[in-house]
């Protein structure tokens, strides 16, 4: 988009980030609806390629912001996102621990919607 001239480089990233994220996020919500292994497996790959296009929009901005101190703002950022991730497992534990305490059923679909929507609306 960028060599042929059709967005400049802001909005191309913008563009590739949100519909990057956009794509994921839902298609990582519907995840659960899926009855076959092979349904799963596709919603799964959907989601990790998206993520993947997502990721072309905003992880070159490390280098833009500051070419020379790069690495060390990836190392910060990163572990930023490693201690959300944490976060969202115990999340995860809490919810499932409370359908336990509400004898609801964990190995059905359907009690892991609460989990797929409540962690992608966040």
């Amino acid at each position: 988009m960028v060599t042929k001239r059709i967005l400049i480089v802001t909005n191309t990233r913008k563009v590739l980030s949100t519909v990057g994220f956009l794509v994921s996020a839902v298609s990582l919500m519907l995840l659960p609806l899926f009855r076959t292994t092979e349904g799963v497996i596709l919603c799964s790959l959907v989601v990790l390629d998206f993520l993947a296009l997502g990721r072309a929009g905003f992880a070159v901005n490390h280098m833009d912001i500051t070419p020379r101190y790069a690495g060390i703002v990836i190392g910060v950022s990163n572990t930023v996102a490693t201690l959300a991730g944490i976060a969202r497992v115990e999340l995860t534990g809490q919810l499932l621990e409370a359908a336990k305490t509400k004898n609801l059923d964990i190995s059905s679909p359907d009690s892991w919607m609460a989990v797929f929507l409540r962690l992608g609306l966040l």
